[in-house]
């Protein structure tokens, strides 16, 4: 069954391929969901991105993934995904929030590799297409 959001924006900011099969890089990013990673900034600050993934239900609404358990057991062809990536500055004694990027990620499978869409949904300045890619790939 495809999971489809039927607002997902006709341009996008990303589209790019990844030589895996598609329920492989479903799993990845559910797998991701909940995680975070840590790194410093150009500038020397330690930045800590925590990754939340939700997924389109009844084609108007996203629900987290870890809601949904059969999904990998009833997902084909195409899914979208709603990804909240929230960066937060870590200082020896506070944590400061920097911005709450939201993605739109479409997952269609094209023989035994997936193709992926993204489009930056939040219009605060901070991540983009291209560090999401490079989150996925690396993660995959």
């Amino acid at each position: 069954m495809r999971k489809i959001y039927h607002r997902f924006p006709m341009r996008n900011d990303l589209v790019f391929t990844i030589k895996r099969p598609f329920i492989d890089v479903v799993s990845r990013v559910c797998a991701l969901h909940g995680t975070h990673e840590t790194g410093r900034t150009p500038g020397g600050e330690m930045v800590r991105i925590d990754f939340n993934a939700a997924v389109a239900d009844k084609k108007i609404t996203f629900v987290p993934v870890d809601s949904c358990p059969d999904l990998l057991n009833t997902i084909t062809e195409a899914v979208d995904f709603q990804i909240e990536l929230k960066e937060t500055t870590i200082m020896s004694d506070k944590r400061i929030p920097r911005s709450k990027n939201v993605f739109l990620l479409r997952l269609e499978e094209t023989g035994m590799a997936c193709e992926c869409t993204v489009v930056k949904t939040s219009t605060i300045a901070g991540l983009d297409a291209m560090d999401l890619k490079v989150l996925l790939v690396g993660a995959i």
